[in-house]
């Protein structure tokens, strides 16, 4: 539930600053999956269940942690949290080079998922103490997108092209260590009176808060729903440009420019804030997404699989801020906002495993018709959400 007071202390600029840059931290993996997922194939031997599972184990740790945050977040200094969180998250990627267990992996990289959830859920949760929670999601969504794009251009031509997974795992590392001195401008805690404004909402009668918990619930799910689909595509984009036979280096160029479009679409977001809402924008974004779908199923060229990969992305960057500020909008405590985490988490870990059981390595009709159903879904359960919202 964003504040609107004008006075508000969580609209400062070094608390906004913070709160985007400790997201971004706790989306690097999510935003390198299409090339963790290759390299790692490639590096240790692994088939497409299995990476598929990687990325499950990692979002498992990650949603536990979300799921437990639920009744820490606006009790525990977050600080103290992060100034544990991000160690324990960047051991548990160095730990994923030391061995070729595929168990080990899985552990390592669930320890990892588990810290990087606690930082991206405060960063979620300070934006949602802010006025206009659509304008900063827009931006945090802007910076996680960045950051994966520079590392997504350098990569193959450099660390990766040397020391193959190894060195993809250290530029990570670098990544964080060169990001965290501005994680001590966070906050120790939100806004103090969220919970007060929780009490007051309690007092409302029993039905309107029946609708509330529907329309809050009806958009949670709708967001886990649309993010299981975003993330089946985005973590076998690479995967369906080298079944094309197109070169790798190119494949890596056009993801990075893909995370451009995704920037330009969550900037659009943040430059649109709450001019229309967020369901119409949420549903039109939508309709770019499909038109997306439609050219990679038709990904035999390059410049069908391009335009299929950036009008995707375009989408992606626009769907999700509008997503979240939906729910955090209906967020009667200031503690359920806090779920959009495990529910993007959830959708993150359900739709490469999803993925990997439907792509078969040579068609990908499946995987995009699995997609293109749960775009459905979820546009039914945020228009549900709206509609309950008002009534």
């Amino acid at each position: 539930m964003a504040n609107d007071n004008n006075n508000n202390l969580m609209d400062a600029g070094a608390i906004v600053l913070s709160a985007i840059i400790i997201s971004a931290i706790g989306m690097l993996f999510y935003n390198l999956l299409p090339m963790y997922v290759g390299i790692a194939q490639d590096s240790k031997g692994l088939d497409n269940s299995q990476v598929g599972f990687i990325s499950a184990a990692f979002f498992l740790g990650f949603n536990l942690v979300t799921l437990w945050a639920f009744y820490w977040i606006r009790k525990w200094n977050w600080r103290w949290v992060t100034l544990v969180a991000t160690p324990i998250a960047a051991l548990g990627l160095y730990a994923s080079t030391l061995t070729d267990s595929y168990q080990i992996l899985l552990v390592s990289t669930a320890v990892s998922g588990g810290a990087f959830a606690a930082m991206y859920g405060i960063g979620t949760t300070i934006l949602s103490d802010t006025s206009n929670p659509a304008r900063w999601y827009g931006l945090k969504i802007a910076a996680e997108a960045i950051l994966g794009a520079i590392l997504l251009l350098i990569l193959p031509i450099s660390t990766i092209a040397s020391y193959g997974f190894n060195g993809m795992i250290v530029v990570m590392l670098i990544s964080i260590a060169l990001l965290s001195p501005l994680l001590f401008l966070l906050p120790a805690r939100g806004n103090k009176n969220r919970e007060q404004e929780g009490r007051e909402h309690l007092h409302v009668d029993q039905a309107s808060q029946n609708i509330n918990h529907m329309a809050i619930w009806s958009a949670l799910i709708g967001t886990l729903i649309v993010f299981s689909g975003i993330s089946a595509v985005w973590a076998f984009l690479e995967r369906l440009g080298n079944s094309a036979a197109f070169d790798p280096g190119s494949i890596g160029i056009l993801l990075a420019a893909a995370l451009v479009f995704a920037t330009a679409g969550s900037l659009g977001a943040a430059a649109i804030g709450k001019s229309f809402g967020n369901i119409r924008p949420f549903l039109l974004s939508l309709g770019v997404m499909a038109t997306g779908l439609i050219f990679l199923a038709d990904s035999s060229t390059m410049i069908s699989y391009s335009i299929g990969c950036c009008l995707f992305a375009l989408a992606f960057g626009v769907c999700m801020p509008f997503a979240i500020a939906e729910v955090a909008e209906l967020d009667i405590d200031g503690r359920y906002v806090i779920l959009s985490v495990p529910a993007i988490g959830t959708g993150a870990m359900l739709g490469p495993a999803m993925a990997g059981l439907l792509y078969s390595g040579e068609s990908a009709d499946q995987l995009l018709g699995w997609v293109a159903v749960s775009m459905v879904i979820s546009a039914g359960l945020m228009w549900n959400a709206q509609r309950h919202k008002y009534r």
